[in-house]
């Protein structure tokens, strides 16, 4: 067994890995833009989403807005919001020399590029294990055009992690290859840079492919090189912290990090069809997100379960399992895939989260495109055999349990029908894909056996009209899901609402009611309603305390009018509808009134509008709060401040609280009994909340009695927000309705002052009796500083480092690690 001597071949190999893909993507692109009017409109996430946390984002940094955005939700910590989504992003940062409303229509050109540096990343990998480097350009256009990325097109921002993920493993071979210092820390650093969910599942990938390397003896193992690697790792992980320490602040109080498996969840799958639609998603272009097609009930919508092969299909994998019995990427294949069938394994990859994700399968298709790609570069018409027909056997056996078994059915009348498929017109055109990318293939082999000067470039010619086609197909497939058509995305969402000619639109919160989602981040609004996973914990506290259910998004429903109140929303807009049969104008909730017809929008005033910042006289604590029903709560927030009786006590001559006076409460009081729907009582003490009264009128008085104590001004500033109060009474705390975080510091008076959390979740400061007050609110991003000062430090460490061992300096010759067995007895014959 010896190396092969190096590939000669001085063509620019990584410039065309780029370029095809690149071409490629234009072909996918270019068409969209252009009956999109320049921009790149697709549906879902990536239109309500990607779109305009890209411009946010852009025009937040441009404005030195990165402390605290008063557009995200109810407010939310910048860095650590959007890290996750932008802002470890080269191609975001592409952007901000651009003006603003030329950033939608650079995410079009940004997704070919994405596409194309995909490809290079990979080719660069995947070179070392071939002959030809020319079969690796192959590969790098597999890779950025697999199931996994085309599927996540939709999750625009996942592109990073497909991009980064090759590199990291070349970067890896390379140090032990030619004992090339500093390439791991940079590599390293990347990943945890460019997003710090994707990294996790990349270091247990990394772990488990180095330990395998080993037992392969791919590696060999020397206690130095050991103790170089694992330095090279923390350096470049802690150079990341300049983002990743606020990113880990900014999450650990989201309820949703610590939601983990345990019994029998973490064994086996609860949806059946799961382990039906993970070995689909291998053999067919996964279904588009959000619509599982194949299997309508695995439960995995949005979950990235596509690992599809373009044209190949699992063909060359299946021939490298059933031939190759040993060896260090059969193994690694054979335990990835294990771990993809087992939920406690398959969440290694996502924080040991038990929502069902496989985001991680990205690193399963980049190997089985690697062993696909070494057949093509070795190809052997016996491997091939091996490998097609059992592909092609199970390609039809899925087929014909999906479209064609019986169904039961009744509409409009019981009957029975072919296909289990929730479209079968879609499930037939996915098929006939497939289809034809074997049929392709078995062209490719006809020609090797033919006319074999011929082969390679026909594998480049089919492979590039099956890409071409394929991810058209499945492009213009997902877009029919959208619940808005493009035309009115372009006219009343991407034009920034330009034609509203309310005056103080941009210093009031505002309402968006059944209409596509983020529709007031688009006009850079500050508004309550928002699709976003990553927002402070206390928000999430507040509204999952007050009903309103909040895991990926905020959308508190018309019944929860008394939030309008709470939250200081002054207009409401609902989508016009110039077909409704009524000419009278009304809304779902009562106390507003309309204005006019703008933008494509109806739009309402709340007569009730209470401005931001108000005090309260009435205190109730936690206990009492949650005793309510959640019917109520929100009708209850605008009748007393929620406290702790910690804070009762500390406030003591502002809430009139006395000692022993929640004795009985603590005494009786059960968190998961209600002891009355609406008023609790216990022996011995009594609620106010048992005074309260919830209706319409009740509503009104408790607004109007509210606007009567709030602020003479507010204001939102680059560092926070600045108010100011005219206390006629005595001491009070002034209620804010932003979320906590513990970046914020509050001066009243220029002076600091405590911020307190109250009603579960939101912002107070004390303010002083008889006297106008100016209020400051300043927000630090926690743990930026100490995360610049750790990567600063590591920078430093990293650089002494190199000097001394002559960093980015190959110790050996390069020398490419595909192996190929010689008859060493001919050769001793011949000698």
């Amino acid at each position: 067994m010896v190396l092969n001597r190096i590939d000669r071949d001085k063509k620019p190999y990584a410039l065309f890995a780029f370029l095809w893909a690149f071409l490629l993507s234009v072909i996918l692109v270019v068409p969209v833009m252009i009956y999109d009017q320049g921009y790149f409109l697709y549906y879902g996430d990536f239109n309500v989403q990607q779109i305009p946390f890209y411009q946010l984002a852009h025009d937040s940094i441009r404005n030195g807005e990165m402390g605290w955005s008063h557009l995200t939700d109810l407010g939310a910590n910048f860095i650590g919001s959007y890290s996750f989504y932008v802002l470890g992003s080269p191609f975001f940062w592409l952007t901000i020399l651009l003006p603003s409303a030329w950033v939608p229509f650079c995410i079009g050109p940004l997704l070919m590029l994405k596409l194309g540096f995909a490809s290079l990343s990979a080719y660069i990998y995947i070179r070392r294990y071939v002959r030809h480097k020319k079969y690796a350009v192959i590969g790098g256009v597999l890779y950025a055009f697999s199931g996994f990325s085309v599927y996540n097109i939709f999750f625009f921002h996942f592109h990073e992690a497909i991009i980064i993920f090759p590199l990291l493993l070349a970067a890896l071979d390379e140090f032990h290859a030619t004992k090339r210092k500093g390439v791991v820390a940079l590599a390293v650093f990347a990943a945890a840079t460019v997003n710090y969910y994707f990294f996790f599942g990349q270091v247990v990938f990394v772990i488990i492919y180095y330990i395998v390397k080993l037992i392969s003896r791919s590696y060999r193992f020397h206690i130095r090189d050991f103790f170089a690697l694992a330095f090279e790792c923390i350096a470049g992980f802690a150079m990341s912290m300049i983002l990743l320490l606020p990113s880990i602040a900014a999450i650990t109080s989201n309820y949703r990090v610590s939601e983990f498996l345990y019994g029998w969840d973490a064994v086996v799958y609860s949806k059946a069809q799961r382990y039906v639609q993970i070995p689909v998603s291998m053999f067919f272009p996964g279904d588009v997100p959000a619509k599982n097609n194949f299997t309508p009930s695995a439960g995995a919508k949005w979950s990235s379960v596509a690992a599809y092969i373009p044209m190949f299909s699992m063909t060359f994998v299946i021939a490298h399992l059933r031939l190759k019995k040993r060896g260090f990427f059969r193994r690694m294949i054979i335990i990835l895939l294990i771990m993809a069938c087992i939920p406690i394994l398959n969440s290694a990859f996502q924080c040991l989260n038990n929502n069902y994700y496989a985001r991680w399968f990205y690193m399963l298709t980049l190997l089985m495109i690697l062993v696909t790609v070494q057949s093509l570069d070795s190809f052997n018409i016996f491997e091939f055999k091996r490998g097609f027909y059992p592909t092609v056997i199970i390609t039809l056996a899925i087929t014909a349990l999906i479209g064609l078994m019986p169904d039961e059915t009744d509409k409009p009348i019981k009957s029975f029908e072919l296909g289990i498929a929730e479209s079968p017109k879609r499930f037939w055109v996915f098929v006939i894909a497939t289809l034809c990318g074997l049929a392709l293939t078995l062209l490719i082999a006809f020609c090797y056996k033919k006319k074999r000067k011929w082969f390679f470039r026909v594998t480049v010619i089919s492979l590039s009209l099956f890409v071409a086609t394929y991810s058209t197909m499945y492009m213009w497939s997902a877009r029919g899901y959208a619940d808005r058509d493009d035309e009115f995305m372009i006219n009343y969402a991407l034009n920034s609402g330009k034609d509203i000619t309310i005056d103080d639109i941009k210093e009031v919160r505002s309402d968006f009611y059944k209409t596509s989602d983020n529709m007031g981040m688009f006009w850079q609004v500050p508004n309550i309603q928002a699709f976003h996973s990553i927002v402070p914990g206390s928000l999430m506290n507040f509204y999952n305390n007050v009903g309103v259910q909040r895991d990926v998004g905020s959308r508190p429903s018309t019944d929860y009018y008394g939030l309008r109140g709470l939250l200081s929303v002054k207009y409401l807009f609902e989508e016009d509808d110039p077909d409704a049969a009524s000419a009278e104008y009304f809304t779902h909730m009562p106390g507003y009134r309309y204005l006019s017809t703008e933008n494509g929008f109806d739009a309402y005033e709340n007569e009730y509008y209470v401005p931001m910042g108000f005090t309260y006289d009435r205190f109730i604590t936690k206990e009492e709060y949650e005793d309510l029903s959640k019917d109520v709560r929100h009708l209850a927030l605008l009748k007393a401040m929620v406290l702790t009786q910690d804070q009762m006590k500390q406030y003591a001559d502002i809430t009139g609280y006395t000692d022993g006076m929640y004795l009985n409460l603590n005494f009786s009081h059960d968190p998961n009994k209600s002891q009355d729907i609406h008023y609790p009582k216990y022996e011995g003490f009594e609620s106010i909340t048992g005074d309260f009264v919830y209706s319409e009128q009740s509503y009104f008085a408790d607004t109007e009695e509210l606007k009567k104590h709030s602020c003479n001004s507010f204001t939102y500033t680059k560092e926070g927000f600045e108010a100011q109060f005219d206390n006629q009474g005595n001491d009070n705390l002034l209620f804010f309705s932003i979320p906590y975080d513990k970046g914020w510091s509050a001066y009243v008076n220029g002076e600091k002052t405590d911020v307190e959390e109250v009603n579960t979740g939101l912002m107070a400061v004390r303010v002083p009796g008889h006297q106008t007050s100016d209020i400051r609110f300043v927000y630090h991003t926690p743990l930026l500083k100490e995360g610049c000062i750790i990567s600063g430090a590591a920078v430093v460490a990293l650089a002494i480092y190199l000097i001394i061992f002559k960093g980015f300096r190959a110790k050996r010759e390069y020398r490419r690690t595909y192996r190929k067995k010689q008859n060493t007895r001919k050769m001793r014959r011949k000698l």
